[in-house]
């Protein structure tokens, strides 16, 4: 399966990718006390879940093929590894290994690939496929893969949904009855290993009530499968009336749940609330942010705080760490970027403690600065986002970013000094608000704004922040893969009307200057003419931009041509 083709080009592509990561003491990362970081390689593309065979080789999916290859294989030498081949014209999320095959998903099917006894694939171009016709609609769209010891592979399939509203992410706008989304998506599939060509009718819906799942693994002690919810978004933007701006940033909680085949855990009806630790209604279906849930849903065996985006769960079971990790979960909080204007959070890898299979006390800080500085965090600015993890035949724990597609290794010398546990609450350094220097360098202030517009600048500054910053951010850059920048776009910067249309429109899962990003935006046409042509002057003459203002005329006219249309 090597193409040594494929693999100077990758190269090539590394060279470019310059970075003085490899020279930074524990590759830039806090550990505790007797841990070492190393960067094995860097600038691979976005990857996303890994594994790491008996043997010691790596295979990690990217979210998107280079060079026409979805999934990697490296090899690693002296803390250094290599690309020695890939294979798979998708791109996707989860990879695992059963039986002598190797599971890869795309985000709508399942693909098996025999390995031969130097655990290589020995199929690369014929892929068998075992699922095929699972939902991508472009949002929550990933599919991981996970495997009982029986065999039995769970396949999470998210909501292309927030809060399953009549009017996805809209003001106010209610939930729709029973959810009738939740019979495809929003749960958790269970799937034959070795059957050919399954779909939905061939699977079982093992849990449901699961807005968004990426994080899974299998918890031996108690032969259950334990996986993290993104929860929830947006309380204040869609009910400012019962939530306040703090609120929205904290709740709900990202919830680790331990599954039993037939569980709901509630969502898109209730949602759960770390603060009251309680199951509370949700909005759209008659909640007031007090009013308890019904409790035929399940409750989370584990509470995180809101919107650091879990984006893998590993149970490690290796001999090289301290006796306090054995059986106990890593996490990997790829981090916010909907807590706005509030500071963003995450970027870091937890520990949860375990006792007798369940878990066991406060969370744990393991692994932090991927983001590079506090200031990056509370920016959501990150310079490295956590995403996947797989343990080492020799115990050590591998973690991959998807932003830098850089893979690092976690490992403890034996007769170091006992590691230091970590706070897990978070520090007044990290919750403090830091306004970042590139918010300072791109917001429009009253000294280099025409005085003409500044009335229209001020004003669609105070809307922006409360309508639209929890997406595209308080410095315009939107947010990776989901929410487009506003920082010289042509969406920005190119004819007003365009940019009005968007904002009495709406837009979803839109490819902007070659870029994809899959968030669904609302429409905003309840804003008045002039609100909306306040908060477009307001983008178009910040964030380094600077372009002609809009006015309310120009929203009235745009209205006329949609309704003549």
């Amino acid at each position: 399966m090597i193409n040594n083709k494929f693999i100077s080009l990758f190269f090539l592509l590394l060279l470019t990718s310059s970075s003085n990561l490899f020279a930074q003491d524990n590759a830039g990362l806090k550990t505790p006390d007797g841990f070492t970081a190393n960067a094995l390689i860097a600038g691979l593309g976005s990857t996303r879940h890994l594994i790491v065979t008996p043997k010691g080789k790596i295979y990690v999916r990217l979210a998107r093929t280079v060079n026409g290859k979805g999934t990697l294989l490296l090899s690693e030498k002296d803390n250094k590894a290599t690309v020695i081949g890939g294979f798979g014209n998708y791109g996707g999320t989860g990879i695992h290994i059963w039986n002598g095959y190797l599971y890869d998903a795309s985000n709508s099917e399942i693909f098996r690939y025999k390995l031969n006894n130097d655990e290589e694939v020995i199929n690369p171009d014929s892929p068998e496929r075992i699922v095929t016709g699972l939902i991508d609609k472009g949002t929550h769209e990933t599919k991981s893969i996970m495997m009982d010891k029986e065999g039995n592979m769970y396949i999470p399939i998210g909501c292309p949904s927030n809060s399953c509203q009549i009017n996805d992410r809209q003001p106010g706008s209610q939930g729709i009855p029973g959810c009738p989304l939740l019979e495809t998506v929003g749960g958790v599939w269970q799937f034959k290993p070795d059957k050919l060509n399954q779909t939905y009718q061939d699977g079982i819906r093992y849990a449901t009530g699961l807005r968004n799942v990426v994080a899974i693994d299998y918890n031996t002690q108690t032969d259950q499968i334990y996986v993290m919810q993104h929860g929830r978004d947006q309380l204040n933007n869609l009910f400012p009336a019962l939530y306040t701006v703090k609120q929205s940033a904290e709740l709900p909680a990202e919830c680790m749940y331990a599954l039993n085949n037939g569980d709901n855990a509630g969502w898109p009806f209730i949602y759960y609330d770390q603060l009251q630790h309680k199951k509370i209604v949700a909005p759209e279906y008659g909640g007031d942010g007090k009013k308890e849930g019904d409790s035929k849903y399940i409750d989370p065996v584990a509470a995180y705080p809101g919107h650091m985006a879990p984006n893998d769960i590993l149970f490690y079971t290796g001999n090289m760490f301290p006796e306090h990790y054995k059986n106990g979960a890593f996490i990997a909080f790829h981090g916010s970027w909907n807590r706005a204007p509030e500071p963003q959070k995450g970027y870091f890898i937890v520990f949860q403690p375990f006792k007798d299979g369940k878990p066991y006390g406060d969370w744990e800080v393991f692994a932090d600065s991927f983001s590079g500085s506090p200031e990056n965090t509370a920016s959501g600015r990150a310079e490295h986002r956590p995403c996947g993890l797989a343990q080492g035949p020799d115990g050590s724990l591998y973690v991959c970013d998807d932003l830098k597609g850089t893979i690092y290794k976690i490992s403890y010398k034996q007769g170091a000094i006992k590691p230091v546990v970590t706070p897990t609450r978070v520090t007044a350094a990290r919750s403090k608000t830091i306004k970042p220097a590139t918010v300072a360098k791109h917001q429009a202030t009253a000294a280099i704004i025409p005085a003409a517009i500044r009335s229209s600048v001020l004003s669609g500054k105070a809307i922006y922040i409360k309508n639209c910053a929890v997406c595209h951010q308080a410095d315009g850059g939107g947010v990776q893969n989901m929410n487009p920048p506003l920082i010289k776009t042509s969406y920005v910067l190119g004819l007003k009307s365009k940019s009005i249309n968007v904002l009495l429109g709406g837009l979803g899962h839109a490819t902007i200057d070659g870029q994809p990003f899959q968030n669904v935006m609302p429409s905003f046409s309840y804003l008045s003419d002039k609100q909306i042509a306040d908060v477009l002057t307001y983008v178009r003459n910040s964030f380094g931009n600077r372009a002609a203002a809009v006015k309310a005329i120009d929203v009235k006219n745009a209205k006329l041509k949609l309704h003549d249309k």
